[in-house]
This record gives structure tokens, C-alpha cells and sequence, in this order.
């Protein structure tokens, strides 16, 4: 398997994976989810079953399984932009399918409907007292594949045969996220024919998620209309970069610790309204501390891989014309001792004035998460709100007219890196 080692081969990292994709109809990617999200993951599944709510279907009649559930749709989505660059594609997402295997089953051969052309299936637990169940994929070389926890293959669903055997353990929970080609045959099939993520398709029985199905009518996807065309349609959203997909952009413990440790030495400004002077401070709207880091000798590693963060996030993401930062970065303390504890109300970084140009709104996840609870950064991505990634040194970007909050700390505190990056003009 081919690992990427860094940013400065990620171009090539993809091209490979691209290229193997097409020549064997399949991909394997390590590490893809961490161990600690499948977990909670796994934990979800198994409480849809106490709650009744896992259904049998002809496939794997032994098992429960469920359909378009928010949080798995919720992964679907998130996953979307990262498989669709190893497998060299704009992937938009039809549906996830979750199925809790008990023993005794068996995923008989078979090739997936026009809403699977390209999916991936992901381990989340298994019990580990067993062999990892294998999962085997084209009819004429039957390859065998062991995928661990976090580990998931992603295939040309309609085109390539695959099947598992008999299954020997006593429990394994797998996800299947679905996708299709914005450019291929199938794109009229996105989002399988409902109008929002996390729901069941209107007047549908799901008794076999890979049983054909009739073409559906042109999707809406989050308000927004999906590519009818190959040119490109969909409004960039919400982008998380952490330790699982991008180790050598996101920041280490270290670097977040010596961030924090600016403050040491320093002194703190109270957070304003848009940054204004002395009358724009209510704390009922917004509560922190704000230390300025310039660009001085000793931090401009810090600034540097700032930089190197949103030149890759824009090229790949957001395709902005972008060209400053023009102050220096912002860290900002969350306290819940204070006598309104941090917060920050609903509001939009993109307003008049000075504010008029930024683009894309940038935060560093400083702060251990065991640290604090509550102060959870809330994006509203084109009509679905969404909870930032809150891994240590993980970043969060989104586009600077998005509203966002900051929810009340309820104990400890948070740090975070805040930047803003500007553009020639305005959104237009």
C-alpha cells in the first residue's frame, strides 16, 4: 500500500491511487477513520439495536442494518471530498448503509445499483477475539482483503464482484458509504432520491439496499442544485483537517502546547464585536480573551504552517481568489470561570468594511478535548448545522459568509488559533 509522506507528495499520492483505482476497480486506505470515532461509532449502532430501530433485509437476513441514519449520513458526507481524491472524481453522496453482522452470516456475490457506483465500506469494531473477516472483491482473481478498524476499501461498486464468507466471529459492525461520478452516468441518482441526508427515500421500502431501482428526478443537495453538467455547481462548505487525514498539515500536541504557552508572558485583550473599539465589547454576545501573534521570528513557524494549510485547503476545497492574510493570528481563551463564560453568539466573519474580503474563517483546535466541556464550535453549512472536529491540532475551515457559534463552556477551558484570510474582493 502506498502511504503518503507529506504535502509535498500529495499531488503524486494521488495520482498513484488514482491510477491503481482504475487498473483493479479497487482501493485500500489505512487509517481512514481513527480508532476512537469507529468506536463511538460502533457504540451508536449498538444503540440503535437496543432501541429497536436495526431492520433485516434479504441480503443478510441474519443481521441488522440500518438505512441513511444522520450520523452515518453524516460521515458519508464528510468522507466524500477525500475518497473522491484518491480515486481521482467528484463523488457525490447517495446513501449510508450500516449492518451489525451476527454469526453465521454470509454476504453472498454480487455487483451493486446504479446509486453504489462508487462505494467504500468501512470497519468500525469487530469482536476482536476473531480473525478479521475478510471481504473479497473481482470474480476472476479473487482478491482477498482483511480490513482492521478505521481501515476501508473503496470499489467501482457496479463493475467489480464482491462478497464475504461465511462469518466466523461473534459480532462486526461495518458502514457502507455510496457514491456517484458528478460526471458519470449515474450523477441523476445523488443524495438516492431524498431531499435531505438522514432520511428514508418518500413511499420506499428498504427491504435490500442493492436492489435496482427506477431513475429518480434532479436532487437538491443541502439547497443547493447538483451538477446536471460537468461543470462544477456545488458551493464548498465546511473542511476538517486532522491526524487521520493530513498528520503533516494538522498540529501536533507539542505545537499546540508551545502555542498556548504564548500567553505565558503576555497579556490579554478582551474579544470584541468585529474587533472595534472599547464600546463593541458584550460579553453577552462574546466572552474570551484575544492574544495577537505577529509574525516575529520566534512564531513564524506557526504562520508558516498556517499558510501551507489554507494554500492546500484552497486548492483542493474551496478554489477561492485568495490573497492576504493581513493581521496576526488570534488566540483566543475560553474560560468557565468567567461571570458570563465563554461563548460567542451566532454570526457571520464576512460583513462591511474591512471584514468585506475575507473568505475563508480558519480555527486550530489547540486545547485537549478531556479539558473542557461544551464550547463546541457549531458551523451552518448550506442549511445543515455541524459540529466542528474537536482532535487536538486539528483544523477547521469554512467559508467566511457561513454563521457559526460558539457554545457556552461549561467547565474547564479551550484554546484555539483563530486567522482569517482575505481576498482581492469581495464574494460576489
Amino acid at each position: 500500500m502506498h502511504k503518503n509522506n507529506g504535502i509535498e507528495n500529495l499531488e503524486e499520492h494521488h495520482k498513484l491511487t488514482t491510477e491503481a483505482f482504475e487498473q483493479h476497480g479497487y482501493l485500500l486506505l489505512g487509517e481512514a477513520v481513527s480508532k476512537e470515532k469507529c468506536k463511538k461509532l460502533t457504540e451508536h449502532m449498538f444503540e440503535l439495536d437496543r432501541q429497536g430501530k436495526l431492520t433485516q433485509d434479504d441480503q443478510c437476513p441474519l443481521s441488522g442494518a440500518v438505512y441513511g441514519d444522520p450520523i452515518f449520513d453524516d460521515l458519508l458526507v464528510e468522507m466524500a471530498e477525500g475518497i473522491g481524491n484518491h480515486v481521482g472524481k467528484k463523488l457525490l453522496p447517495t446513501y449510508a448503509y450500516a449492518r451489525l453482522y451476527k454469526p453465521g452470516e454470509e454476504l453472498k456475490r454480487h455487483k451493486d445499483r446504479p446509486s453504489c457506483e462508487i462505494s467504500a465500506t468501512l470497519t468500525l469494531g469487530y469482536d476482536e477475539t476473531t480473525p478479521v473477516w475478510p471481504i473479497f472483491f473481482d470474480e476472476h482473481k479473487e482478491i482477498q482483503v482483511h480490513l482492521d478498524v478505521g481501515e476501508l476499501a473503496v470499489y467501482k461498486g457496479c463493475e467489480v464482484e464482491h462478497w464475504r464468507p461465511k462469518f466466523k466471529g461473534k459480532w462486526q459492525v461495518q458502514v457502507f458509504l455510496h457514491y456517484v461520478d458528478a460526471n458519470g452516468p449515474y450523477k441523476d441518482h445523488a443524495m438516492d432520491g431524498r431531499k435531505e441526508f438522514g432520511t428514508l427515500k418518500e413511499n420506499t421500502s428498504y427491504n435490500n439496499h442493492n436492489a435496482e431501482n427506477a431513475m429518480i428526478p434532479p436532487p437538491v443537495f443541502d439547497a443547493v442544485l447538483l451538477p446536471q453538467s460537468p461543470e462544477e455547481q456545488v458551493f464548498p462548505g465546511y473542511l476538517s483537517i486532522n491526524h487521520d487525514n493530513l498528520p503533516d498539515i494538522a498540529f501536533s500536541k507539542e505545537e499546540c502546547e508551545k502555542i498556548i504557552s504564548f500567553a505565558d508572558n503576555q497579556y490579554a485583550g478582551a474579544a470584541r464585536i468585529g474587533g472595534g473599539p472599547e464600546d463593541n465589547l458584550k460579553r453577552e454576545i462574546r466572552s474570551a480573551d484575544i492574544y495577537n501573534i505577529w509574525p516575529e521570528p520566534e512564531w513564524r513557524w506557526v504562520h508558516e504552517k498556517v499558510c501551507k494549510a489554507v494554500a492546500l485547503a484552497n486548492h483542493e476545497h474551496f478554489k477561492y481568489d485568495v490573497n492576504t492574510i493581513s493581521h496576526g493570528l488570534q488566540l483566543i481563551h475560553y474560560r468557565a470561570d468567567e461571570k458570563i463564560p465563554g461563548h460567542y453568539n451566532w454570526h457571520v466573519d464576512a460583513g462591511p468594511g474591512y471584514s468585506a474580503t475575507r473568505k475563508i474563517s480558519f480555527t486550530v483546535q489547540l486545547s485537549d478535548p478531556n479539558d473542557y466541556k461544551g464550547c463546541d464550535l457549531l458551523v451552518a453549512d448550506h442549511g445543515r448545522e455541524l459540529t466542528a472536529i474537536r482532535d487536538q491540532g486539528s483544523l477547521s475551515m469554512f467559508p467566511s459568509y457561513m454563521p457559526h457559534c460558539v457554545t457556552p463552556i461549561e467547565s474547564g477551558e479551550r484554546w484555539a488559533l483563530v486567522i482569517w484570510v482575505h481576498g482581492p474582493k469581495p464574494f460576489r
